[in-house]
């Protein structure tokens, strides 16, 4: 064999949150080895943290274009000129004259090298490298992280796609890992050479946490959107922190959500475990006018006229575990302050509205709210960006006990469970057509506080409704029917988006349980408890994400345009 190979990858934290680590710290020195080889090939090369987040601004852009451009397309516009085809990623690419230890790499072409002999090559030995600031350092970088996380050893035999795999699983242990193939006297036996520069702690990112989660705040989504405490209006949530502190794998993140009717902030420490788990905290104070106090026909407020600010200061602790690749869980306790108030900063608290009706069980106006949380996920989609067949079912227990003043005991179910199935009835251009079958369901044993109970209608339950409108309840039933279909796609900004159409039919009921919840806050205003929205809307999908522009039409005939970052599913 007369050339090597290199395989490169840079560490990108933008969209998983804390880093979840779990093999644990092990010290020990690292040996310098020099790299003898004239010419090596970069195999793949994964992009910097920050030019990653530099294109992922700029992917949000291409995608909010790709919906703008949506409309044009159907409408007969010729954009022949947009399509392109989706940007490799990672970018494969060929580099010559890698001398010691510094490496050219260029991404003007896409080629991968493999040895030019067919037969069986043995792997002699695996040695590891490290870099921290282009200066070799034995102390900055634990050896047996890397070198225990590998499957293949010396003496396997040389698998490409295999040593692909593996390299692409260290990339939370260091900022860039690279894999140098140095051949030896005898073809048949070569030296894996592993360089790693020590990883960037600094992380950030836009969004919500990845699921499942059994924390309360505004960076964790729920197992249902109906449970959802996030605030009517439009809102954005952003964080950052630092990972690997200490060089033991554990993280801390701070986020920060805001809009028309919202303020949250929440602070996260993470600490990994062995087998994938960890356990993670959490301290959050989160204020908002939430949906079940809002967007009802008939407007109710405090009994000084201003809205109903709900506010949520407390925390908690879960431990979290993979139990499979398609299953994972996650188990904790919480414990909440919640207090009713006529604005983000007001320190004025209401137990009641101007109708008199409850909106906190205490008189005092605040309820305490200690729960034990249980929440899964089953995950056996193709895809996560743009699944097109499998399903995943989603679950949820919150089983308070009776703390403070309200003593409330209530235990919450709640499921989620998406099938997509391949479907070709029609498009606008080569691309997945899927349909999306969805159905939700939850009910709550015992005590029923509104601000706790499940509120539908929106872009994330019943589409052509704001957010709420449909009702609040103590019990609840959602189903979808939606199809996808591709429109078309280009390239923008370095990024390619795929701009699909959908076709979509929601219904969402509380099965009269609106009633039944403290405060009655649907009956109040005057929410017809049930619904039916259908529309069309437009995806464009990229890398980073999901931007979505819905038309919904609702069986009072009313019209609703909804836009949404990130998918429902």
């Amino acid at each position: 064999m007369t050339e090597g190979g290199r395989l490169a990858l840079s560490n990108s934290r933008l969209t998983g949150g804390p880093i979840r680590s779990s093999t644990p710290p092990v010290y020990c020195s690292l040996q310098v080895v020099p790299l003898n080889i004239h010419t090596l090939s970069t195999l793949f090369t994964y992009k910097s943290a920050r030019k990653q987040l530099e294109e992922q601004l700029e992917g949000l852009t291409a995608a909010t274009l790709g919906i703008a451009a949506g409309p044009l397309f159907v409408f007969g516009m010729d954009f022949d000129h947009l399509r392109g085809q989706a940007i490799a990623s990672p970018v494969i690419a060929s580099s010559e004259a890698l001398t010691g230890s510094e490496a050219v790499t260029s991404s003007d072409a896409i080629t991968t090298n493999t040895p030019a002999s067919q037969q069986a090559i043995t792997i002699a030995d695996i040695q590891l490298k490290v870099v921290d600031n282009k200066v070799f350092d034995s102390e900055s970088l634990r050896a047996d992280r890397i070198l225990q996380s590998l499957s293949f050893q010396p003496g396997d035999t040389y698998d490409e796609q295999r040593v692909l795999t593996e390299l692409a699983k260290l990339e939370p242990l260091a900022e860039e890992i690279t894999l140098s193939i140095e051949p030896s006297a005898d073809p048949g036996r070569i030296a894996l050479i592993i360089t790693a520069q020590r990883p960037n702690k600094f992380f950030y990112g836009f969004g919500r946490f990845p699921l499942p989660t059994a924390l309360q705040g505004p960076l964790r989504r729920p197992v249902t959107f109906t449970i959802d405490n996030r605030a009517s209006g439009f809102a954005l949530t952003g964080y950052g922190g630092l990972a690997n502190i200490g060089d033991s794998g554990q993280s801390i993140a701070v986020g920060i959500t805001g809009g028309v009717n919202a303020l949250g902030f929440e602070t996260d420490y993470t600490i990994p475990l062995g087998d994938e788990s960890g356990i993670a905290f959490n301290v959050a104070n989160q204020r908002g006018v939430e949906t079940e106090f809002d967007n009802g026909k008939t407007n109710v407020d405090l009994p000084n006229g201003d809205d109903p600010w709900v506010h949520r200061l407390g925390g908690g602790v879960e431990y979290f575990r993979p139990f499979s690749d398609q299953l994972s869980a996650a188990v904790g306790l919480s414990y909440q302050r919640v207090t009713i108030r006529d604005g983000a900063f007001s320190s004025d608290m209401f137990s009641r509205d101007e109708l008199g009706s409850r909106l906190t069980v205490s008189d005092l106006g605040d309820d305490d709210l200690l729960t034990l949380n249980l929440a899964g996920e089953l995950d056996a989609r193709d895809d996560t960006r743009e699944p097109t067949e499998g399903y995943r079912l989603l679950f949820g227990m919150d089983q308070s006990i009776p703390v403070g003043n309200a003593s409330l005991f209530f235990n919450r179910l709640s499921a989620n469970y998406t099938h997509f199935l391949p479907l070709n009835l029609f498009g606008f251009t080569d691309g997945p057509r899927t349909l999306v079958l969805n159905a939700q369901a939850g009910t709550i044993l015992g005590d029923a506080p509104p601000y706790e109970s499940f509120s539908l209608g929106g872009a994330n339950s019943v589409r052509g409704y704001e957010r709420g409108e449909v009702g609040t309840g103590r019990s609840f039933v959602q189903a979808t029917a939606e199809y996808r279909f591709p429109i078309f796609s280009f390239d923008a900004m370095r990024r390619n988006v795929t701009v699909g159409g959908t076709l979509f039919a929601d219904y969402g009921s509380d099965l009269g349980s609106g009633s039944a919840v403290i405060g009655e806050p649907a009956e109040a205003r005057d929410k017809p408890g049930s619904g039916f929205g259908a529309g069309i809307g437009l995806r464009a999908v990229s890398d980073i994400g999901t931007a979505r522009l819905e038309l919904g039409v609702n069986d009072d005939t009313d019209v609703t345009v909804m836009f949404s970052v990130g998918d429902r599913f």
